[in-house]
């Protein structure tokens, strides 16, 4: 059997679902366009691309990225060819991907309010599932959750750190992450990090640090793994679970989450989850102060990559 996997996967968490694959013995093709790196050669050829967008409509960096994904399609059929958050990538990709597919599966990880897929790019693909189920409702998509991509953790009962999170500059969470930072300081506890990637914000918590180079998986799987409680704070418009929650999962740790959605799933423990509204956060004491409750196998294995892939790749 022969699938690829491609994405523009910024964090390499599509990766783990081909090194999944080849351990199952199925030749798997990983195509990551994050991979394109773009160059000018000099500050000529930046000019060029700024007069040929704005005159010639023509994008001379994204027609390159696309090139650079058209080289690594392989020129084999596929039986199987997932697409993920395929809004990412344009017509010209999408049509050859078809053809070199005997089945083209598309999952949204983003919903349709941050990414939008047109019913034009749709049309491409035989089965589209997504993990926010109000997406699945008004498109006819399959449903299914992101995936625990860690391997299980032992409960960690010396961490260093209270709280931890990391994510991206955006208007809509970061004065909740600060309001819950002055409610942490205003409880005396000190041993938090929250960074974000973005320019600073002078108007918001002091000890929220940001920071301009992204970080790889591996180091801040290792702060997660250091911090007794991870955030969660979702984008306006999103119900689908994101991967923070399965990382928590499989670290074994408690959660704070903006995702009131995250109730009606069957792994939901208030103990071990603590859900606030991102308006007015309220971290309560009784929270800080539990400890960690294990989620039962049966309901754990549900969630992981292993079951993920039985259902969307039907191994």
């Amino acid at each position: 059997m022969k699938v690829t996997i491609l994405s523009l996967d910024l964090y390499g968490f599509n990766k783990f679902i081909a090194n999944e694959l080849q351990n199952k013995g199925i030749e798997a093709t990983y195509i990551n366009s994050a991979a394109f790196k773009h160059v000018y050669k000099n500050f000529g050829e930046k000019i060029i691309n700024f007069f040929s967008k704005t005159i010639l409509k023509k994008n001379l960096k994204k027609n390159k990225q696309t090139q650079f994904v058209l080289d690594k399609i392989l020129n084999e059929i596929q039986d199987i060819t997932l697409v993920v958050d395929p809004a990412h990538f344009n017509h010209t990709i999408l049509k050859e991907v078809r053809k070199k597919s005997k089945k083209l599966i598309a999952y949204n990880y983003d919903s349709m309010a941050q990414l939008p897929l047109p019913a034009d790019k749709m049309s491409y693909f035989d089965e589209i599932y997504s993990f926010d189920k109000n997406d699945c409702k008004k498109h006819d998509f399959k449903f299914i959750t992101n995936f625990i991509y860690l391997p299980k953790s032992p409960i960690n009962f010396k961490n260093t750190l209270k709280a931890f999170t990391i994510q991206s500059k955006s208007k809509d969470r970061i004065f909740t992450l600060s309001k819950i930072a002055d409610q942490l300081d205003s409880l005396n506890i000190k041993n938090y990090e929250f960074l974000v990637y973005g320019k600073v914000n002078t108007k918001i918590n002091k000890n929220i640090i940001f920071f301009n180079e992204r970080i790889g998986l591996e180091t801040f799987q290792k702060r997660m793994d250091n911090s007794e409680i991870l955030l969660d704070l979702v984008r306006d418009g999103q119900n689908g679970l994101s991967f923070r929650i399965f990382e928590a999962m499989a670290l074994q740790k408690k959660l704070i989450t903006t995702n009131k959605n995250i109730i009606d799933y069957d792994f939901y423990n208030p103990n071990n989850i603590l859900v606030i509204d991102a308006k007015n956060p309220t971290i309560t004491t009784n929270f800080l102060k539990s400890n960690y409750q294990p989620i039962p196998e049966n309901i754990y294995n549900k969630y992981t990559l292993n079951n993920w892939i039985k259902t969307v790749i039907n191994i």
